[in-house]
């Protein structure tokens, strides 16, 4: 019985502490931003269309990570392809790394605002890892919520100046979740 009593009482001092947070790990608060939660709105898993190729089908998955503080998005899931974006404020500014395949992190700074369900982003200067902004990297995309609940993905991957492709998906939200 003792044990027990002991154990509640643990219990009760640690818990309060684990959640609270402290003076030097204090716990952060939920982040208050429209285009924030555009993206919170999107957590789950997304799957494109099986390519004509017979490649594997696309999929993107969101991820509320941090303490509610970021978002991770995985393009290309499973694949040999996969690439990882984290989405965080910095102060007003709703900011962007890019984990490339390439393997450059351009960092990228969202609009202002949500626009026809509508978030962009844009390169915010040299992509991490080149030798220049001249160097083949995803320089800007956008992600709109269709009418129809479908997700409209597009990217603008630049070289030397010049938009040297454009991959724009259309990805549907899965009923399960990715494995992780």
């Amino acid at each position: 019985m003792k044990r027990i009593v002991w154990l509640a009482v643990a219990f009760l001092l640690i818990a309060p502490a684990s959640s609270a947070g402290d003076a030097e790990h204090p716990v952060p608060s939920p982040v208050d931003d429209a285009r924030f939660d555009f993206l919170k709105g999107l957590v789950g898993t997304w799957i494109g269309p099986t390519p004509e190729d017979g490649a594997p089908a696309p999929v993107f998955e969101f991820r509320l990570t941090a303490g509610g503080s970021a978002i991770e998005e995985h393009e290309f899931l499973g694949s040999p392809m996969e690439m990882l974006t984290v989405y965080n404020m910095e102060g007003t500014d709703l900011v962007a790394t890019h984990y490339c395949m390439m393997g450059n992190q351009p960092r990228a700074v969202a609009a202002k605002r949500v626009k026809k369900n509508t978030l962009s982003f844009d390169c915010a200067g040299k992509p991490g890892n080149s030798a220049s902004h001249d160097d083949q990297h995803v320089h800007g995309w956008s992600i709109r919520q269709q009418e129809d609940g479908t997700l409209h993905y597009a990217a603008e991957i630049v070289k030397a100046g010049k938009v040297a492709e454009a991959p724009d998906f259309v990805l549907t939200r899965a009923d399960r979740m990715a494995s992780r």
